[in-house]
C-alpha cells in the first residue's frame, strides 16, 4: 500500500510535469512566432530582387529575339555551332562510358 509520502511525491511530480509542459508550450509558441517573422522578412526582402531578375531576363530575352530577327544567318550559325558542340560532347561522353569496364565484370 502506498503511504502518504508516496502520494505526496506523486502529486509533486504531477505538478512539476504540468509546470514543465506549460514552459515548453510557451517556448515553442515563441519559437514558432520568431520563425514565422524571420520567414516573412526573408520573403519580403527577396521579392524585389526576384522582380528585378525577372525584368532583366525579360529584357535580355527581348534583346536576343530582336538580334535574331535582325541577323537570321548569324542566329542560325550560332544554333548550328551549339548543336555541333552538344553532339561532340555527347559522343565523347558516350564513348568514354563504353570503354570503362563494368562493375560486374561483363558488358
Amino acid at each position: 500500500m502506498a503511504g502518504p509520502t508516496t502520494k505526496n511525491d506523486i502529486e509533486t511530480l504531477r505538478s512539476e510535469v504540468a509546470r514543465l509542459a506549460k514552459i515548453i508550450n510557451a517556448q515553442s509558441a515563441q519559437a514558432y512566432s520568431d520563425m514565422r517573422d524571420r520567414v516573412s522578412n526573408a520573403a519580403d526582402a527577396a521579392t524585389p530582387a526576384a522582380r528585378r531578375a525577372a525584368n532583366v531576363a525579360k529584357a535580355e530575352g527581348s534583346a536576343i529575339t530582336q538580334t535574331a530577327r535582325e541577323h537570321p544567318t548569324a542566329a542560325g550559325s550560332v544554333l548550328l555551332v551549339a548543336a555541333a558542340v552538344g553532339f561532340v560532347v555527347g559522343y565523347v561522353l558516350g564513348a568514354t562510358s563504353q570503354t570503362e569496364p563494368s562493375r560486374h565484370g561483363y558488358r
